[in-house]
């Protein structure tokens, strides 16, 4: 059964981790593997209690949800779950409501096992992992990601401009510059949800309030008139092919690339090793980005492998660890310490991003329902940008549906082992 443990005291004298050994499913392959692996080693050498973490790799993100999607539908008495895993909130949300994942809350409360200096995390990192139906902490992140705007600084020098875009408006207006004097597209715009999320708080308005999807809003509205009015213009054009947009930017060709910073390493090399290389910014359109990120979650075993599980995953966030992880995939770090760390000698492209999370942000919901909800706002917004006539009634129907398709994915009661 899973720990109940006081928030006031410590359950050390009960629950003996000694010896245990821990299973760490992951996703990650090549250069990400190796350096997981020696931070894993480093842990199992250096750990007071003797607890052995034993890593598996399922090869990418999506391998590991199936994995443990095939064991949480196998008879309990036939699976074979981790202890400790890595994948998006919202899927852990979704193994929550068939499987027995540890509310973190208790370890994190606890005296004796508990962190002891919470205040070093990104401000408001906890609403990654965390249920807002029963009010669990079923994971905590481990890395960061933000949206973010790429802008190609020489391509941007050439048509007169010295700085990058600080609002919607002004890259609107600088995108069809751009146009005017290069016959050529500024960017490609995408419909992926996170995207047309960023955009939305760009504007000031959150996707999702703590309880309810708020997808039909002046700030969405808004994001979506100007886009449609640069693509009826010709400033911009739509995606066609996957990850066009940045190719294109990565090339040279485009002045502005929408992404995420989990490309950030891989952007980063594209430009270094193009045939002509460009001096390339990341800007926020926002003082408050949207954030997401993967979290570690623990099935719960028995309460000596739970604690040891929690034991490797509060020595997993620490502040060395966390910069040493976040240097070997490029990510941001969930940690102040940790960032100012990375910041001393860390790219410049990675630092101006630093400074835009460390203050926090907007965050990607956490809830089951998430998983569907982004293919939904990627189908209406692409129904939107196809007739811009439809714009009111698209937005209407997108949030009456997510807000269904929330409650359908709502746990009754969180799952026990």
């Amino acid at each position: 059964m899973a720990i109940a443990l006081p928030s006031t005291n410590s359950h050390a004298q009960s629950v003996d981790p000694i010896g245990q050994t821990i299973i760490f499913w992951h996703p990650h392959t090549g250069e990400r593997e190796r350096a997981l692996n020696e931070l894993v080693a480093q842990f199992n050498v250096e750990n007071e209690w003797k607890i052995t973490v034993e890593p598996r790799s399922w090869q990418t993100p999506g391998l590991l949800y199936d994995q443990i999607i095939l064991q949480l539908t196998t008879p309990p008495e036939n699976r074979s779950l981790p202890n400790i895993f890595v994948t998006a909130p919202y899927e852990t949300a979704t193994f929550a409501l068939g499987g027995p994942i540890l509310d973190l809350t208790p370890f994190i409360q606890d005296v004796e096992w508990g962190f002891e200096d919470e205040a070093d995390f990104v401000p408001g990192i906890s609403e990654l992992g965390h249920d807002p139906f029963t009010n669990t902490q079923l994971g905590w992140p481990e890395r960061l990601f933000a949206e973010t705007l790429y802008v190609n600084m020489t391509a941007l020098k050439e048509i007169g401009f010295d700085s990058v875009p600080t609002s919607l408006t002004e890259l609107g207006e600088i995108a069809c510059d751009y146009f005017a004097q290069t016959d050529a597209p500024a960017f490609q715009l995408e419909t992926r949800a996170p995207v047309w999320a960023g955009l939305a708080t760009t504007n000031g308005n959150l996707i999702f309030d703590g309880t309810a999807y708020t997808l039909n809003t002046e700030g969405m509205r808004k994001s979506l008139e100007m886009m449609n009015h640069l693509l009826a213009e010709g400033c911009v054009v739509r995606q066609t092919t996957p990850f066009a947009a940045q190719d294109e930017f990565t090339a040279g060709h485009s002045l502005f690339y929408f992404g995420t910073t989990s490309a950030l390493p891989i952007i980063r090399d594209a430009i270094r090793q193009s045939e002509n290389p460009f001096e390339w910014q990341v800007t926020p359109l926002s003082n408050k980005p949207y954030i997401s990120g993967p979290t570690l979650s623990i099935f719960s075993h028995s309460p000596e492998a739970d604690l040891a599980a929690w034991l490797f995953l509060r020595w997993w966030v620490s502040p060395g660890i966390n910069a040493a992880w976040n240097r070997a995939t490029g990510s941001l770090s969930i940690r102040l310490s940790a960032g100012e760390l990375m910041a001393e000698d860390f790219y410049p492209q990675w630092r101006a991003v630093w400074g835009m999370v460390n203050q926090g942000g907007y965050f990607e919901p956490s809830v089951a329902a998430q998983d569907v909800v982004r293919l939904e706002i990627e189908f209406a917004i692409g129904r939107i940008l196809d007739d811009p006539t439809t714009l009111e009634q698209e937005l209407s129907a997108l949030n009456d549906l997510a807000n269904e398709i929330l409650n359908e994915y709502a746990p009754i009661k969180q799952a026990s082992p």
